[in-house]
């Protein structure tokens, strides 16, 4: 059976920082420090919650990573010893009636009783940000391999294409995958459409949900829609319901930012009207009025590097100083999913912006496979 942990870790001096304590090779020993080191992989791993539990990581400095660790660890060897059935995987269209159809990508199989891993990209994102290698080199320091096939190794996973995203490819044109569809639409609308697809798919429930950017409000709402799909949710650089507040005057200048006129765009492709477009006011203001998240294992990926825009995009009005602003506000405002559950870690990937899966895909992988097996952890503890 292949080895889950590494066996042995290069450099006595490496070291991570866990609630402002500093752990090393030395003190762990070399087990423990490869497990928490395969977690924290390309950020700090920080445990938050209530203050309570932010007082017990101080007494007892591993309880909380070693917890995950435990569990991981203990499903990591199952998984890897089972050969994911190739015969499973597929890559098309779907139909969802009224001439439509919606592209869907399937790879790998779980284990009995495990989630399938539902990847949902960011504003204009078609899957391929999830599923191909390419965009990966655009970051010269990315380790592979890309989000879908790397989790697909141990688990079943699925990513989809958003009618009026661009493809990961030259002059990044829309998708012909989905049909194109009426703009603009709403988080709800984005949410009823991946539940049809799901079904029609018939991908096999409980979910673990992993959004990037809006795709984390489409997954936060997913989840509170149908709750009892979902099981876990990660959440990638993800669109804070609480971003107008955090930013009070600066919201109207965001929004210009996220939805210029279509003549506007800096994206040729974009300024189609087929393109993607969804109302974000009446967006936030549908996960706000929504049932409230059950508890379930989450984590919450957060860039430490500012928005990447091209030279010259910034509509006028808005200051480096204003957009810097609006920059640090986002970040802060990733706190509202840390807290929706306690003993949610934030993991800081550090040196990515916003396109954590592109930047760094091997740490939106070790968060997935983390909120797996603490999923997995709590069926247990609940039969």
């Amino acid at each position: 059976m292949t080895n889950c942990l590494e066996d042995s870790v290069s450099g006595a001096n490496l070291t991570y920082s866990l609630q402002g304590q500093i752990f090393s090779r030395a003190r762990l020993g070399p087990v423990a420090f490869a497990d928490l080191r395969r977690i924290t992989r390309g950020g700090t791993y920080l445990v938050a919650g209530r203050r309570r539990h932010a007082r017990a990581a101080k007494d007892f400095p591993l309880a909380h990573a070693l917890f995950a660790l435990a569990t991981f660890v203990a499903v990591c060897g199952k998984v890897l010893a089972q050969t994911p059935d190739t015969k499973l995987d597929f890559a098309r269209q779907f139909d969802m009636g009224a001439g439509r159809k919606l592209f869907l990508e399937c790879r790998g199989a779980a284990p009995a009783g495990y989630p399938t891993v539902v990847l949902i990209s960011g504003y204009y994102g078609s899957s391929d940000s999830w599923t191909e290698r390419e965009p990966l080199e655009l970051s010269p320091l990315a380790v592979g391999p890309a989000v879908l096939p790397g989790l697909a190794r141990e688990n079943r996973v699925c990513a989809y294409d958003r009618p009026g995203t661009m493809r990961a490819m030259a002059d990044a044109p829309l998708t012909d995958r989905s049909t194109p569809v009426a703009q603009p639409r709403t988080v709800r609308d984005l949410v009823s459409e991946l539940h049809g697809l799901l079904s029609a798919a018939q991908v096999p429930t409980p979910y673990v949900l992993v959004g990037h950017s809006l795709g984390g409000l489409i997954a936060l709402l997913y989840a509170r829609t149908y709750s009892s799909d979902v099981r876990g949710i990660v959440f990638v650089d993800a669109l804070s319901p609480t971003l107008p507040i955090q930013l009070g005057a600066l919201w109207p200048l965001y929004l210009r930012v996220l939805n210029p006129p279509l003549q506007d765009q800096p994206v040729p492709s974009l300024r189609q009207p087929e393109s993607e477009r969804v109302d974000i006011d009446a967006s936030i203001d549908q996960v706000r009025q929504a049932l409230p998240l059950p508890p379930m294992p989450l984590a919450v990926l957060t860039k430490t590097e500012p928005f990447q825009l091209q030279p010259g995009s910034l509509p006028a009005g808005i200051t480096s100083e204003s957009w810097a602003a609006i920059d640090t506000a986002f970040g802060n405002a990733q706190r509202y999913f840390v807290e929706l559950v306690p003993t949610t870690p934030q993991v800081f990937a550090t040196g990515s912006a916003h396109n954590i899966q592109l930047s760094q895909p091997d740490l939106v992988i070790n968060a997935t496979r983390l909120v797996i097996s603490r999923t997995a952890a709590a069926s247990t503890n609940n039969r």
